[in-house]
């Protein structure tokens, strides 16, 4: 019988770690990275593996963003079997051994091992490759980094300096993030990190190229946003046998020459295409799309026109905004303590204003030179009924401003216009398909908002910027991992004929259950051991989970055994 004064007790977080595990396991991904992360070349290796290291870094990414130094003191609190580590080796998850294992990232053929671990996603998890969405976004950091470059480094890293900075922040340095997915799910595909400073227009090439040899074949469609509509891009596709869909920006001359036929009275047969409820609510109008099949592009692909009745309004309102916007500061012009001195000066100024807001073709400006007098004394001194006075006129300049409502009907005409642009013959694509197909760049946008406000991607502690791109390969491996589990919760719902789960706060139902309300389903629960003075469990015993916890499990196909629950 143990001796009841030294017996202790072991609480541990199991929470979703049990999830996290069984998909890094269905991706083989500790022998992707056993097999690709290069070995030391002198010495031994270390105890815990690199490839350990790092799916324990992406099951911390995923469930709680911890920084590095943080992490060992966060993974203390789990069952360490759920990372697939012994107790002993999460005592040795220090800032430093992960920094080292980020650097084996770095030095391994991450173009290989990515090609790997997607071939493997795709073919497990029956991912439909035939449509794919690319876009990028920027990671700030803050900081020199200077010297970043080495030139006898064979395989430098991307340079952290500026650019255009999407989080608003010019003054910070940045690194550009692409990421492509899948139209299946959302499901990332591909990953790059490039030069601070490179613009969006050039990585097209490379990432189409790429993909390619993920899919083993380029007869997807390759769909991005108006950086893809260049000649070299979109040639560079279409000569490969390639297929892509993007918007044709309005600085193209095929867009400035249909609006202003539009503004000049051109009838087009517009073609009710989409029809779709107002998601700010039921009491509003639905949101109606129309097509009209155009003239080609320049280089001979098919422009494809749409106008949204929701665009049409924005437009609308965006206009009046702006001239009402330019009105008040007009006419504060003539409200103000020092008058102009000449009537040049307060027509360059309306002028200014006209043009800061761009209602230039809605509003004309003109100044009216009016006359004021002024009295003054014909000689100095204190003033008497004998005073004689001198009349002086004294110019004053109004400014004045008139509506160009001829301007403003005919631009009207061109309200919520967008065209697209696509190689695919119509019998293929029609314009129904081509606003469909379009349509689901939103769900990658939301991937790069989920890598930016749910994992607080922000490596600015990193000062090796080979260590940054690991640590972001990582975020692309976590990206991935999280976008399975959304995709397996609700295809099995769908299987299953199952609406709703209650995740949400006071188990109100959830119709499209993310990752994150899994996750905080499971969260807290924990296992429990009473342990000798030899730390050999005596007895053990786990959290009950809630129902919705159940629920979830079930649906993705977890056992419930790591939860102490047999069968």
């Amino acid at each position: 019988m143990p001796n009841l004064d030294r017996v202790q007790h072991e609480s541990l977080e199991i929470g979703p770690l049990p999830i996290v595990r069984a998909f890094l396991d269905r991706l083989e991904l500790d022998q992707l990275l056993e097999q690709y992360l290069p070995r030391r070349r002198l010495g031994r290796e270390p105890k815990l593996a690199p490839g350990k290291a790092l799916t324990a870094m992406i099951a911390n990414i995923v469930i709680a963003r911890r920084p590095l130094y943080g992490f060992r003191e966060w993974a203390r609190h789990f069952v360490p079997e759920h990372f697939g580590l012994e107790a002993e080796d999460v005592e040795g998850l220090n800032d430093d051994r992960l920094g080292r294992a980020l650097d084996r990232m770095f030095g391994a053929d991450r173009a290989s091992l990515m090609t790997a671990v997607i071939t493997r996603a795709v073919k497990t998890f029956e991912i439909d490759v035939k449509q794919l969405h690319c876009d990028t976004t920027t990671v700030t950091f803050s900081g020199a980094y200077e010297k970043q470059r080495d030139a006898l480094t064979k395989d430098p890293p991307p340079v952290i300096t500026f650019g255009h900075n999407k989080d608003h922040r010019p003054d910070l340095k940045q690194l550009v993030y692409a990421l492509t997915v899948s139209a299946d799910g959302a499901v990332p595909i591909h990953h790059k990190t490039y030069d601070g400073n490179t613009t969006d227009d050039q990585v097209h090439i490379e990432t189409w190229s790429t993909l390619v040899e993920i899919v083993g074949h380029p007869r997807f469609l390759y769909v991005a946003d108006s950086k893809l509509c260049t000649r070299e891009n979109m040639t560079h596709i279409a000569d490969r046998r390639g297929r892509f869909l993007t918007v044709l920006p309005a600085t193209r001359s095929e867009y400035t020459t249909f609006c202003d036929a539009l503004r000049q009275g051109l009838s087009v047969d517009w073609q009710e295409v989409r029809r779709e409820p107002d998601p700010r609510g039921t009491d509003r109008d639905p949101i109606v799309y129309e097509a009209f099949e155009g003239d080609h592009s320049a280089e001979g692909y098919r422009v494809v026109w749409y106008r949204s009745s929701q665009k049409t309004r924005l437009d609308a309102h965006a206009r009046t905004g702006r001239i009402e916007k330019a009105k008040r500061r007009l006419e504060a012009l003539n409200d103000r303590v020092r008058p102009f001195k000449s009537e040049e000066a307060a027509l360059q100024a309306a002028q200014a204003i006209v043009k800061d807001h761009h209602v230039e073709r809605w509003l004309a400006v003109h100044v009216e030179t009016h006359v004021g007098h002024e009295f003054k004394q014909t000689k100095s001194g204190r003033p008497s009924p004998k005073t004689r006075y001198r009349k002086t006129e004294i110019p004053f300049f109004v400014v004045t401003y008139e509506e160009n409502g001829d301007a403003i009907e005919a631009d009207a005409r061109a309200d919520g216009i967008f065209p697209l642009i696509t190689n695919v013959k119509k019998d293929k694509l029609p314009p129904k398909q081509v606003l469909a197909k379009y349509k689901y760049q939103p769900n990658l946008e939301k991937r790069n908002e989920q890598l930016k406000s749910v994992y607080h991607v922000r490596p600015v502690l990193l000062h090796n910027p080979k260590r940054v791109t690991g640590l972001l390969f990582v975020y692309f491996l976590a990206l991935l991992l999280w976008a399975l589990i959304e995709r397996e919760i609700r295809g099995a719902m769908k299987r299953h004929k199952i609406k709703m789960v209650p995740l949400y706060p006071e188990l109100r139902d959830c119709q499209a259950p993310t990752t994150d309300g899994i996750f905080q389903a499971l969260q807290g629960v924990r296992r429990h051991r009473l342990l000798d003075e030899k730390d050999q469990p005596l007895k053990t015993f786990y959290d009950k989970l809630s129902p919705a916890a159940e629920q979830c499990l079930e649906l993705l196909g977890i056992s419930f055994k790591p939860y102490g629950i047999e069968g």
